[in-house]
């Protein structure tokens, strides 16, 4: 499976345009982005290939949301500044946007876990296996 996201998804949910930099160096972020969700959620590309109806099934888009959304907070965020003062003027970058790198967030991991088909899961005897 390719990448579900491309500079084209970035470019139309970004909230403004992009430099010629940034859409320069989106499409490497958006491959380095997947490549590391892909480590941290197993099985993507099978799980999206199951039938809709299917227990584990994934659907694309959610998976091209999570990966926009890594680089999202990159773009918004490229140095990873924290706070900043001038003599006019000051500020400080909420802590979430701030490492200036491409992660995934653990909801967003969560969000793409396998859904319990039955919900029966999480109860005070089940145990989830495997990666959160």
């Amino acid at each position: 499976m390719d990448n579900p996201a491309q500079l084209e998804h970035v470019t139309g949910s970004f909230e403004r345009p992009l430099t010629v930099g940034e859409e320069k160096a989106v499409p490497e972020w958006l491959d380095t982005a997947w490549r590391k969700l892909q480590r941290r959620v197993t099985g993507i590309p099978a799980r999206c290939e199951l039938a809709d109806d299917t227990p584990g099934h994934l659907a694309v888009e959610d998976v091209r949301d999570v990966v926009v959304a890594m680089v999202e907070r990159k773009l918004r965020n490229p140095d990873g500044m924290r706070s900043w003062n001038g003599d006019t003027e000051g500020g400080t970058v909420d802590s979430t946007l701030s490492s200036g790198q491409l992660y995934v967030t653990d909801d967003e991991v969560r969000d793409l876990a396998p859904r319990d088909p039955d919900g029966s899961a999480g109860g005070a005897f089940s145990m989830q296996l495997g990666r959160p």
